[in-house]
């Protein structure tokens, strides 16, 4: 079953311009993959199929797309930024970021991880 939360609320505490750009990723990713469960954990937007895929990160002037098996995606080539044990991120500064990424394939590789 799908979960969805109250994305306004959650968004409401951010400023407009990460908040707008929050929305446009999140329609994205559902777009991509409408099968995502969406859950608010630790204070963040995640979204999971058979584990988590990735997650929302508000920052005062950008938005990390986190993904938790980043390093094992990073490995297959994807231009995955950070240097933590297994997490990575893609920074998005405007919405034109998302749809100049590679993000369904790096999507479908975190869930691809998943199902193994």
């Amino acid at each position: 079953m799908v979960e969805r939360v109250d994305v306004d609320e959650y968004l409401s505490k951010y400023p407009d311009e990460m908040a707008e750009i929050a929305l446009e990723l999140r329609k994205f990713l559902l777009k991509t993959v409408p099968d995502l469960n969406e859950v608010i954990k630790w204070n963040n937007l995640f979204y999971e199929l058979n584990g988590p895929v990735c997650a929302i990160l508000i920052h005062k002037a950008h938005i990390n797309l986190e993904f938790p098996r980043g390093r094992e995606i990073a490995e297959t080539g994807y231009p995955l930024e950070g240097t933590g044990k297994n997490m990575r991120h893609l920074k998005i500064k405007n919405p034109d970021d998302i749809h100049a990424l590679n993000l369904p394939e790096i999507i479908k590789k975190a869930i691809e991880l998943n199902s193994n």
